[in-house]
């Protein structure tokens, strides 16, 4: 077995969908610092671009759906 893991890179046209750290974190009701910790501990799908980090916006809504808005609680 490889030692590499695979790491799917999504397509240029799917990171156009992408969401940014501000959207992702009015989303959520996180602050932005908590949006990049998300994507940091792997919790939320994202990659670093030179622009910042993008999210995948069905990782952020399977996260969503499993923890309730801090802005809610």
């Amino acid at each position: 077995s490889s030692a590499y893991k695979v790491v799917y890179m999504p397509s240029l046209s799917e990171l156009e969908k992408w969401l940014s750290t501000g959207q992702v974190a009015k989303r959520l009701g996180y602050s932005r610092q908590g949006a990049t910790d998300l994507a940091h501990s792997r919790k939320i799908r994202a990659v670093k671009t030179a622009a910042g980090w993008l999210y995948d916006p069905e990782s952020v809504e399977q996260f969503k759906a499993t923890h309730p808005a801090k802005a809610e609680q």
